[in-house]
This record gives C-alpha cells, structure tokens and sequence, in this order.
C-alpha cells in the first residue's frame, strides 16, 4: 500500500494515504478492512519504531463517517499502556481534519523478557 509513518517527539506515529478507487468496496467509498489496515499498520509501526516487535490480539475499529475516494487520509496511533508486554494502542484516521475512524487494539510483544 506504500505507506510510510513517521514519529513525533512524543512518540505518536503518523502517516497519510492516498485513497485511491482500486480501494474501494462501495461505490466511490474506501472497504472497511482497508481502514482497519491503515490503522492496524499505524499502531504496529507506533511499537516498530520504539523497536518492540509485537502481533495483533485483539483489534477493535469504529467506523464514524465512510472515505472518499480520492481523498488523503491521515492516520495517527500511539500507546496507551502496557502490562507485562501486551500493549494497549489507539489509532485514529482523519480526513480534513475530521475523525472518520478511530481504533483500539492490543499487541503482545514478540520480545522475551
């Protein structure tokens, strides 16, 4: 999907994509589980780029207004918490600003400690 993130001092990890048709699953909206995509990738590079390798348990996503084809969407994640290596993260998709979808997942670490 060519999506490159990257980090702010305080650890949020951001990144944009570009909607494009070959996306969609309604007419002239992005599917579902693209976003869900988007916003999986963005919480597992916000663990990435603090170097915990970590997998999806457990994924929750709420879908608030559908995307746009030919739209830019912004996503945004950062953590939360964490407990004995699972990782509680919250990751956000925009559009001109705008909250479109919002998730919450938790990641365990592949990292023995």
């Amino acid at each position: 999907m060519g999506l490159k993130f990257y980090k702010h001092e305080d650890g949020t990890v951001f990144g944009n994509f570009f909607a494009d048709p070959k996306y969609e699953g309604y007419s002239g909206i992005i599917h579902g589980g693209i976003v869900a995509t988007l916003l999986d990738s963005a919480m597992t590079h916000c663990l990435l780029k603090k170097d915990i390798p970590a997998l999806t348990g457990r994924l929750s996503i709420k879908y608030s207004i559908p995307i746009r084809t030919g739209t830019v969407v912004k996503v945004e994640a950062r953590i939360v918490d964490e407990l004995r290596g699972i990782f509680i993260l919250q990751g956000k998709a925009l559009v001109d600003g705008k909250r479109v979808a919002s998730a919450e997942a938790k990641y365990r670490s592949l990292k023995r400690g």
